[in-house]
C-alpha cells in the first residue's frame, strides 16, 4: 500500500470514528447508553452496520473509547503537574482541565450525564486527585470513604450544573470554588466568587 492511500485511509478511519462519537454523543443527550441501539448510531453517524463493526463491537465499547480519549486527554494536562498526597492539584491545573471541558461541552454533558457509566465520572474526579484527603489525616478509613464520597457527589453535580447552565462562569471561577469547597469546606468562602 502507497504513503497516499495509507493517508486516505487513516483519514476515512478518523472521520468514521469521529462521526461515531459524535452519533454517540448526541444520542446520549437523550437517552441512556443502555438504550442506544447500534442502528441508531449508524443512522445518526450516515454510515452502514458493517463499518461500526470493523471499528467496535457495540455501544459500550464505542462509549469505553470515547471515555478513555477524554481521561487520556485530561491525563495530559494533570500530567504537566506533579500530583501527591501532599501537593493536591492547584487551581490553575484545574482550571485547564475545565478549558478542554469546556471546549468539549456537548462530549462532557454527555459522559459527566445520568446517560453514562458512572465509573468514568468517579475516574475522571479521582484522576484530578481532587479526593485527596490528605488534610484530614487523622480521620478514620470510614470517615475518610464517606468524605469521599461526599466530594466525588458533588464535584460531579456541581460541574454537570456549570455544564447544563451553558458554562457561564469561567473555568478559572469554577475551579477556585470547587478546590475551596472540597479542601476548606465554606470557611472564608468568598461572596463574590463568581464576579467578574
Amino acid at each position: 500500500m502507497s504513503k497516499t492511500t495509507e493517508k486516505k485511509t487513516d483519514q476515512r478511519i478518523r472521520l468514521t470514528q469521529s462521526l461515531l462519537k459524535n452519533a454517540l454523543v448526541q444520542l446520549m443527550q437523550q437517552q441512556h447508553i443502555s438504550k442506544i441501539s447500534i442502528r441508531a448510531l449508524c443512522d445518526v453517524a450516515g454510515i452502514n452496520r458493517s463499518t461500526f463493526y470493523s471499528h467496535y463491537s457495540d455501544q459500550y465499547d464505542l462509549l469505553d473509547k470515547v471515555e478513555q480519549e477524554a481521561l487520556d486527554n485530561v491525563s495530559m494536562y494533570l500530567s504537566k503537574q506533579d500530583l501527591d498526597e501532599q501537593h493536591p492539584i492547584s487551581v490553575q491545573m484545574l482550571t485547564k482541565v475545565l478549558d478542554y471541558v469546556k471546549d468539549n461541552i456537548e462530549l462532557f454533558k454527555a459522559l459527566l450525564s445520568e446517560n453514562c457509566d458512572y465509573a468514568f465520572q468517579k475516574d475522571l474526579v479521582e484522576l484530578a486527585q481532587l479526593l485527596s484527603m490528605q488534610q484530614n489525616q487523622s480521620l478514620d478509613a470510614k470517615t475518610t470513604d464517606y468524605l469521599k464520597t461526599f466530594c466525588l457527589s458533588g464535584t460531579i453535580s456541581m460541574l454537570q450544573k456549570w455544564l447544563h447552565d451553558g458554562t457561564v462562569e469561567s473555568p478559572s471561577q469554577i475551579a477556585e470554588f470547587i478546590i475551596q469547597l472540597i479542601y476548606h469546606g465554606t470557611n472564608g468562602l468568598k461572596k463574590d466568587i463568581f464576579k467578574e
